[in-house]
């Protein structure tokens, strides 16, 4: 028997969708904590954070896609209501 769907579901898939945009954040500030990190550890002003950086935001693009497009993909639509014949008046 094929499942209801559920507009709570449905909600928490979009809140996923929306939160991966959220991930982008967090990968693109690790990238440049640890490009300034390894910076100061080797004592060179910036080729480890550009790097980084240039390599952090095609990842942090591809998860989100790949997050919101999962997430999207399982989004079911509302069943449909059944329509109301019109009643038709007689020409007469």
């Amino acid at each position: 028997m094929k499942e209801q769907p559920s507009r709570v579901k449905n909600l928490g898939y979009a809140t996923v969708a929306a939160q991966s945009g959220c991930l982008n954040i967090f990968i693109i500030l690790g990238a440049l904590i640890l490009g300034l990190a390894l910076d100061a550890a080797f004592g060179l002003k910036g080729p480890f954070t550009v790097a980084l950086l240039l390599l952090a935001v095609p990842l942090a693009l591809f998860v989100m896609v790949k997050l919101a497009l999962s997430a999207v993909k399982q989004i079911q639509p509302p069943p449909n209501k059944p329509q109301r014949p019109e009643s038709r008046k007689e020409e007469g």
